[in-house]
């Protein structure tokens, strides 16, 4: 007898299972795309739809560190110098940093074994968008709009709702600052940005995207003088003048960019002493904004950057500068 129940057992057993290869259709690998499909969630890029995973945990970042540090984001690569104004963070989260370069430096980002890289637009074309896909999914995001890329960022790695609390914090504090520089100084005040060589000047125009904050966001206008200059300028970022002819700029107070957005160290200060160096001549000396004590140096290491850490940066050297009395 109990051999029998044995056989009737194994003989059940056997027709359950060809149910299922039946049930099956003979199709064994629909399960595992199913599955692979669930892992996996698509962006959408510049360069077409990507394919990226719910939950990546190993991100390469190249250009875009400001808005993924402040996403707190899971970074096992990023582009830094020493000095500029995210390396201390980069270091304090024991991010391994690359100098920003022209191109990709394609075994260093494979060496970090990312599962997902995130570049600034612009920085490479179709042909290194595909070698760097090969290594991991590769999004591509502006970084001049950084409210837009957050948010988008946010969806890619499931921090949305923390981008669109870093909007507002940003919001809350640029509408706070525009209430103290009115009291401050007014609603009508002016402003120019400038870059200073030793034998010339970059002014920078309203639609310069790193100054946006300065002369769209803070309530303060920009100085009239740039329509003068835009009607024979050859590009919208701004005009490139000699130092005679700062004296024309008429604006109420004048920020001095020094250095670059990638300078090092050596090179931030290299620039400060130029800038001094133009501060002795009679051409500098014969700016309205210079005759009332109402100049400014900034470091261009985060005000030629965009992004929420930059920008809520720039508003700091701003109120400091038109609300602390020299």
């Amino acid at each position: 007898m109990q051999r029998n129940t044995n056989k009737l057992l194994f003989a059940t057993l056997l027709l359950f299972t060809l149910l299922l290869v039946a049930c099956s259709n003979g199709k064994p690998n629909a399960n595992e795309n199913s599955s692979t499909q669930a892992n996996t969630k698509t962006m959408s890029t510049v360069f077409g739809n990507v394919d990226v995973p719910m939950e990546p945990k190993r991100i390469v970042s190249v250009g875009l560190e400001d808005m993924l540090l402040s996403l707190d984001a899971p970074l096992v690569q990023a582009s830094g110098t020493r000095g500029d104004y995210l390396y201390d963070r980069l270091q304090d989260k024991k991010v391994p940093t690359l100098n920003f370069s022209s191109t990709p430096n394609y075994e260093a980002i494979l060496a970090a074994n990312p599962d997902l890289i995130i570049i600034i637009d612009g920085y490479v074309d179709q042909a290194g968008f595909e070698k760097l896909s090969q290594i991991a999914p590769t999004l591509v995001y502006d970084r001049g709009d950084w409210k837009t890329s957050i948010v988008q960022i946010g969806k890619a790695i499931n921090r949305e709702e923390q981008a669109n609390e870093i909007i507002k914090a940003y919001d809350d504090k640029l509408s706070k600052a525009r209430q103290t520089i009115a009291q401050s100084v007014g609603t009508n005040k002016t402003v120019t940005l400038v870059r200073l060589t030793d034998k010339e000047a970059d002014v920078f125009f309203p639609k310069f995207p790193y100054g946006g904050v300065l002369y769209n966001d803070l309530g303060l206008k920009p100085d009239v003088t740039l329509t003068e200059f835009q009607k024979t300028a050859e590009e919208d970022w701004g005009a490139t003048l000699s130092l005679e002819k700062l004296p024309e700029l008429k604006a109420d107070y004048l920020f001095v960019t020094a250095g670059y957005s990638a300078s090092s160290e050596e090179e931030f200060q290299k620039t400060l002493e130029t800038v001094k160096g133009v501060e002795s001549l009679q051409v500098w000396k014969a700016i309205p904004a210079v005759k009332q004590n109402h100049t400014y140096k900034v470091s261009a290491r985060h005000w030629m950057l965009n992004g929420p850490i930059a920008d809520s940066m720039k508003i700091d050297d701003v109120v400091q500068a038109l609300t602390v009395t020299k």
